[in-house]
């Protein structure tokens, strides 16, 4: 299987710099999505639960059978069903009209509803700030130096658990090796054309993912990127193709880099109310703030203790 590009940071500038180096080879801009766990594949919401329910005869299987050959058949939630339900029920609670499948493809997106699409970003620190805010505080430990350098090597495991990691990819170049066109699609002005990802299951041209932008249907939409990959047919996470593989970037961030992190984006006010302006936001992110200045405080105040100590021991000895 051909290879992503690994890179790895510990630090907000660290980071950055990785991104300034993959942008310095594109001509297009570069899309973000931040995972709280390396191992986690790129996956829309829809396909992470599926179940194997034939095998690669199509002979049906038990409960529980291990298959190793390809070409079996899987069942999972209905992506077309669940969005002709929510498009029933949420009519009334509309900002306006929406015009075809894909507006409504993407408003479900957006509330939670799994569908075919999985989100990115055009931020490259959102997309960091998506990745370490989600990392459970029993997670922040172990030997950042020894994760990193085991993910950098080519035979090392690319699906680490120890760290959260951003994928970085290219639009333009993955829709140039999928359906040759350079640029990002606006699916939704063209509706027709690209009819076949609303029922990929029943049509053989929607095999890959392809990447597209939505509309501004609504203010959620509007203060995100409103940027996606969008599955088709096939099952597999985006970086299982081998297509596709050498075109991705995954930046690989131990847990031990956790809080250096969260410390650095709130410095360059990426921020839970920068992400999600309310006053719940305002509260978590004042509440983290205190506790960096608290924790600051502490260090200093038993340090001064310590010096102290010894200051008087030495004190003591000498008289």
């Amino acid at each position: 299987m051909a290879g992503v590009q690994r890179r790895v940071a510990t630090s907000v500038s660290e980071y950055m710099g990785v991104v300034e180096g993959i942008a310095s080879s594109t001509h297009s801009g570069l899309w973000f999505r931040g995972q709280s766990d390396a191992s986690h594949q790129l996956t829309p919401g829809v396909l992470r639960d599926t179940t194997l329910i034939t095998d690669g005869r199509g002979l049906p299987i038990r409960k529980g059978q291990i298959i190793t050959a390809s070409g079996s058949e899987v069942t999972g939630l209905n992506p077309e069903r669940m969005l002709a339900e929510f498009r029933r029920q949420a009519r009334p609670f509309l900002e306006r009209p929406l015009t075809n499948e894909f507006e409504w493809m993407f408003l479900a997106q957006h509330h939670g509803l799994p569908t075919r699409l999985l989100d990115w970003s055009t931020n490259a620190l959102v997309a960091l700030y998506f990745a370490v805010a989600s990392v459970p505080a029993s997670a922040e430990s172990g030997d950042g130096d020894d994760a990193c350098q085991e993910f950098l090597d080519p035979s090392g495991n690319e699906y680490r658990d120890d760290g959260f990691a951003v994928y970085v990819i290219d639009p333009g170049e993955i829709n140039a090796l999928v359906c040759q066109i350079s640029d990002p699609i606006d699916i939704a002005s063209e509706p027709e054309r690209w009819a076949h990802y609303l029922q990929p299951t029943d049509n053989p041209g929607a095999y890959f993912p392809i990447c597209v932008v939505s509309p501004h249907i609504s203010s959620r939409i509007r203060s995100q990127s409103g940027v996606f990959t969008l599955h088709g047919s096939n099952i597999h996470p985006l970086d299982w193709y081998d297509v596709i593989r050498p075109g991705i970037t995954k930046v690989f961030i131990p847990y031990a880099s956790t809080k250096n992190v969260l410390s650095g984006l709130h410095k360059v006010g990426v921020t839970k109310s920068f992400i999600y302006p309310g006053l719940d936001s305002i509260a978590t992110d004042v509440k983290f703030v205190e506790g960096i200045r608290h924790e600051a405080w502490k260090e200093t105040y038993f340090a001064k203790v310590e010096r102290d100590a010894a200051r008087e021991a030495t004190r003591k000895k000498r008289t």
